[in-house]
């Protein structure tokens, strides 16, 4: 059975490896420096791996179990604690097999762009603000990216309908190019007739702010799903009062919100290099 990524057990684990690690190092009569030379990595890494501080990459374990003559024993910890271990959390892993069922997606977003439509710059942005400590090349991030980007394979297949507030188009996550690239691909998407995608303007006032993002999936021979999500936890209800008020509350937003053309309009001039351009219709 896996351990989930917020286990204690996992941590307790990787300690174990590191306490292993530094036995057989010793046994072997091998000092950090002298095992670190022998695996090609650094002598700060063996002690961080020993503290339980840091994870190798299997290729690493592999060298470990070859030198320290381990019988492949390192190399299953790796595959059983990283390899084999989901990159999302399981309350994402539950939403995301469901949105590969769906044939329908309507989707409320308040503050960023939607996951499905994100480009990789904007992807990665939003993981690395996420985790403002992991390297630039963090490997569980370019994971985590490739994953999100894939799940743009879905447009197509399905129809994806979303509301965006308008805040969500105007922070410049990644910087002020990385936002440019991702305001084009809404365009592009929207051309290419894969998601329709509307804008709900600040003004619209308290309807712009009071909700949080929520998304609502529609299956061919499933009821349709209502999926919320905070920080570390969501929740899929398929209740059906639960489901129709949510999209009497989804109609709200959409009557609300820009047309598809006006928003079209509007998600355009901002890829033009006009920040302070406001929805059409509310130009002074």
């Amino acid at each position: 059975m896996a351990i989930s990524p917020g286990d204690p057990l996992r941590l307790l684990t990787w300690q174990y490896f590191g306490e292993e690690l530094r036995r057989l190092r010793e046994e072997a009569g091998l000092t950090q420096a002298e095992l670190a030379a022998l695996v090609y990595v650094s002598a700060s890494y063996i002690a961080q791996f020993e503290a339980g501080r840091r994870k190798p990459k299997s290729d690493v374990a592999k060298r470990l179990d070859e030198v320290l003559k381990t019988g492949g024993t390192f190399s299953r910890y790796v595959q059983k604690l990283i390899t084999n271990q989901p990159v999302f959390a399981p309350h994402v892993m539950s939403f995301l097999d469901l949105e590969q069922e769906a044939d329908g997606s309507y989707v409320y977003e308040s503050n960023r762009i939607p996951g499905i439509l994100q480009t990789r710059r904007y992807a990665e942005a939003l993981f690395h603000a996420y985790r403002p400590y992991a390297a630039t090349d963090d490997e569980e991030i370019a994971e985590l990216t490739e994953r999100r980007l894939k799940r743009g394979d879905l447009l197509g297949n399905m129809r994806l309908w979303a509301v965006l507030q308008e805040t969500a188009l105007r922070v410049p996550v990644g910087g002020p190019e990385a936002m440019r690239e991702q305001l084009l691909h809404l365009v592009d998407q929207i051309h290419s007739k894969r998601a329709v995608i509307q804008v709900l303007p600040i003004a619209a006032g308290a309807t712009s702010v009071m909700l949080d993002s929520f998304t609502l999936l529609r299956f061919k021979d499933m009821p349709t799903v209502l999926h919320t999500e905070a920080l570390c936890n969501g929740v899929t209800r398929d209740e059906v009062e639960v489901v129709d008020e949510a999209f009497e509350v989804y109609a709200q937003l959409r009557s609300t919100a820009l047309s598809p053309d006006a928003s079209l309009q509007f998600i355009e001039s901002l890829t033009q290099g006009n920040p302070d351009s406001a929805p059409p219709g509310q130009r002074g």
